[in-house]
Parts: C-alpha cells; structure tokens; sequence
C-alpha cells in the first residue's frame, strides 16, 4: 500500500503536472501519477482536455510576443499617458 500512497496526488499537483506535461517538462514518474489521476478524478481530467485544446487554439493563433524594448516603449507611453491625463484633471 505504501507505494500506491507515493502516487497519490492532489488535484493541485495535478494541474501543476498537467501543465508540466504539456510542454514536456514532466519526467516518467510525474506523467504516470498524473495519468493515475486523471483516471480516478473526472474535474482533472476535464482540465487536462481543456488544457489540451487552450495550447492547441494558441498555436493556430501564431501569436507574437513583444520584444523588451518594445514592451518598455509602451510602458513609457503609458506613463506618459498616465501623467498627461493626471495633468488634465488638475487643470479642471
């Protein structure tokens, strides 16, 4: 029993694996106590799937993400957004 017990898992540790699992960064062990989940627990098992189709949707999206300099060259317009409109309500 003491070895059914080491595969036991918390649906917490579940989805942590689950995601894991999803980009390969899950070994033998954690995949075989996952799958031991998901067959015992249908909520986990529905994530899994759900999971499984979120990665999918954004691979066909081909989705870009945005450079550093880039993303600090929209923060500054924010900033400066944010210190204009500031400026406009001390006016008022």
């Amino acid at each position: 029993m003491k070895g059914l017990s080491l595969m036991k898992l918390s649906c917490a540790e579940a989805a942590s694996l689950c995601t894991k699992a999803e980009y390969r960064e899950a070994n033998l062990k954690e995949k075989l106590r996952l799958k031991l989940h998901i067959y015992l627990c249908r909520t986990c098992k529905d994530y899994q799937h759900n999971n499984k189709k979120l990665s999918s949707l954004l691979k066909k999206a081909n989705l870009k993400s945005c450079s550093s300099s880039e993303k600090e060259n929209f923060r500054k317009k924010m900033n400066n957004g944010n210190s204009q409109a500031s400026q406009e309500q001390k006016k008022h």
